[in-house]
């Protein structure tokens, strides 16, 4: 700094005392909270909601940070949205993301909803750093996060489902098929694993029993792709995962069914013969005949998955 002159007196330059240097950051994040009140917050609601600015130390997770807030400390948890679990399928990714958005020392704005404070005593707001989108929005928009509502606050909900619903269509993050975590790509598995089961022959006991494998792996990989999996509580994924496993679940137990009808037909036209042997009555469609059918019908002939159950094509 250089020297100060008054009336051709040189003075010495001013020292700012480092003790001084806390209260200055404090009116630096101070004066940002004038500007991101006014400048940052308008575009997400026309209603005014409260607002104020504060100072990251540390990201926790995805959905979770610490930061300094009006001098005091915070955990603060982003509204409506839910990242996965640490532990759990993009957990890490998600704290990623979040850690290069909001590093430590960023000045971020922070807007309210009705409710401030969750049983966690954290605090509820909405964050975005000085230059860049609403965190809650950025992670659904990659699909890293999921919607959530917790009465009463609801305000910025809409947006993040839209943002989610855009990360669904475009198939990234946890809506990637790729990505063998996600709940499409275990669903895709299991669904893969019923196929099997369905297309395998069921002409002996030991080629039931392994369909039967193949049904309960099928399920138990389907299982897997439940929202709670992830640690997740949102309705939005939840609703999701549901839609995705719902029809898998039920072309497993038809296909269960399928098998132990064709398989119950074969044990009894092989009554007296050892049933885990390819013999002659299983060979020959266990005696089955469709019911209505003339025994003398020689024409095409359509299998159900198995190859015992068959009708006219």
């Amino acid at each position: 700094m250089r020297p100060c002159t008054h009336s051709g007196v040189l003075l010495p330059s001013p020292i700012i005392p480092s003790a001084s240097l806390p209260t200055l950051m404090r009116a630096a994040v101070s004066a940002a909270a004038v500007i991101l009140t006014v400048t940052s917050f308008l575009p997400i609601a026309a209603a005014a909601a409260p607002s104020t600015a504060g100072l990251v130390e540390r990201v926790a997770d995805g959905d979770t940070i610490v930061a300094t807030v009006d001098g005091v400390e915070e955990r603060v948890r982003f509204l409506n949205i839910d990242t996965p679990e640490v532990g759990t399928c993009m957990a890490d990714q998600a704290t990623d993301f979040t850690s290069v958005q909001l590093p430590a020392g960023e000045v971020i704005a922070l807007r309210y909803d009705r409710d401030l404070r969750d049983p966690y005593e954290r605090l509820l707001a909405l964050v975005k750093p000085a230059e860049g989108e609403w965190l809650s929005v950025s992670l659904a928009e990659r699909g890293l996060g999921f919607p959530l509502m917790i009465a009463p606050n609801s305000a910025f909900y809409p947006r993040v489902v839209s943002a989610a619903n855009r990360a669904k269509r475009g198939k990234v993050g946890m809506f990637s098929p790729t990505r063998t975590c996600t709940p499409i790509a275990r669903t895709r598995r299991a669904n893969a694993l019923v196929s099997q089961a369905a297309s395998a022959p069921v002409r002996t006991r030991a080629q039931y029993e392994a369909a039967n494998r193949k049904l309960n792996r099928a399920l138990a990989v389907l299982a897997l792709a439940a929202a709670s999996r992830y640690g997740v509580k949102s309705a939005y994924f939840t609703a999701y995962t549901k839609a995705l496993m719902a029809p898998v679940r039920r072309r497993a137990n038809a296909v269960r069914a399928s098998n132990t009808r064709q398989w119950n037909i074969v044990r009894n036209a092989s009554s007296g013969h050892n049933d885990t042997d390819d013999d002659s009555s299983s060979s020959n469609n266990g005696g089955w005949w469709p019911p209505g059918v003339s025994h003398s019908y020689t024409g095409p002939r359509c299998y159900e998955p198995g190859g015992v159950i068959w009708y006219p094509c």
